[in-house]
């Protein structure tokens, strides 16, 4: 009779271990915002504990650069908003690049990524990098073998997706599992709309201009999750002066699509976080805030592809006396300087999720 209880509990016990081994990872969700949209999540990677905690450690994982000196960290530095305080970024043997480092904050509110809108989903965009001869210049066969050939990565492979055969594809997955964890949202102006905090007078008329023709902001930069307009996701915003399309320097987002009507677009940047990702524009041209408002304020340079929402109302009307620009007084100017400095969330630098794990 004893012996028939231990085989019992022993069964039991396999039983239980079964069916925990077959629950597979466990589902993660991410914060409950109330002035945010419900985010767009990618339905072939959904978001798992498992998954998310690989991916942060690869994305610190300097294992996948080919001299064993770059992660995807060092040109999305967590302190500087995860993008990169130098006009361009470094790569492998000292190759620089040639468009500025862009954010990562609140991507699962994003779609098409990179200036030029090279990649659909955050998958596509965890391809580019590793194998770029400026960036981390290592093919994926090799860096798949540098991490088959480490246990701990095994391990959490097969935790996150059910298999320890570890493959670009589910590396890509894992990266992208994290990134969408890069939630920024507790800024003084989301207080603000929250009803959980003021923001001072100046912060206040900025916000007045910016949703104006006055100041005439809006247009591109709306939704509370990234400050960019969800149907425009690409512009050309002005900043060179061009005749014929094939004379812009950077093509932009035509040098993806291949239409000349394209080129001198870029992606629409966020603006969360503006405290921290200085340098602005594509290619890092404007070194503070100071220097958007003011180019802004001066104009648009003309070119073929211009967007037509950059002639705004007041544009057309100091035109018509032989100006051009906004036209926005130097106290105009420092109340948006200071609405736009709100739209920073400095809990995001002490969030350990944003900060280099243990090394495995």
């Amino acid at each position: 009779m004893k012996f028939l209880c231990y085989i019992l509990i022993i069964s039991a016990w396999l039983l239980s271990c079964k069916k925990e081994n077959n629950q597979g990872p466990t589902p993660y969700s991410l914060p409950q915002i109330s002035n945010f949209r419900a985010p767009s999540f990618d339905p072939e990677n959904p978001l798992t504990k498992e998954g998310v905690e690989l991916g942060h450690h690869l994305f610190f994982e300097k294992r996948l650069s080919q001299d064993f000196t770059l992660s995807c960290a060092s040109c999305h530095l967590p302190e500087n908003g995860f993008s990169d305080p130098q006009q361009f970024s470094i790569g492998v043997g000292g190759t620089v690049g040639r468009r500025q480092s862009m954010s990562l904050f609140n991507l699962a509110w994003s779609k098409q990524f990179f200036w030029d809108g090279r990649a659909a989903n955050l998958r596509e965009q965890a391809l580019f990098p590793v194998p770029d001869t400026t960036e981390m210049h290592l093919p994926w066969d090799i860096a798949e073998q540098r991490l088959n050939s480490h246990q701990e990565y095994k391990k959490k492979f097969k935790a996150s997706f059910g298999t320890a055969h570890i493959t670009k594809e589910l590396i890509t997955k894992a990266l992208a599992q994290y990134v969408q964890t890069i939630v920024s949202y507790q800024s003084p102006f989301d207080k603000y709309i929250r009803g959980e905090g003021d923001l001072n007078a100046a912060a206040l008329r900025g916000y007045q201009l910016f949703n104006t023709e006055a100041a005439d902001c809006f247009h591109c930069h709306s939704t509370p999750e990234l400050f960019v307009h969800p149907s425009q996701i690409f512009g050309n915003n002005g900043l060179d002066l061009v005749d014929n399309p094939e004379d812009f320097k950077d093509k932009g987002h035509g040098e993806f699509t291949g239409h000349p009507s394209n080129n001198g677009q870029f992606k629409i940047p966020s603006l969360r976080n503006l405290t921290m990702t200085a340098p602005y524009m594509h290619d890092g041209r404007f070194k503070t805030l100071d220097e958007v408002i003011n180019f802004y304020n001066n104009g648009p340079q003309l070119s073929p592809s211009l967007d037509p929402i950059m002639i705004t109302e007041a544009n057309r009307r100091l035109l018509q006396n032989g100006r051009w620009g906004l036209g926005l007084s130097e106290q105009d100017k420092a109340d948006l300087k200071a609405y736009l400095i709100s739209l920073s969330d400095s809990t995001v630098l002490s969030n350990p999720l944003f900060q280099a794990p243990k090394e495995l």
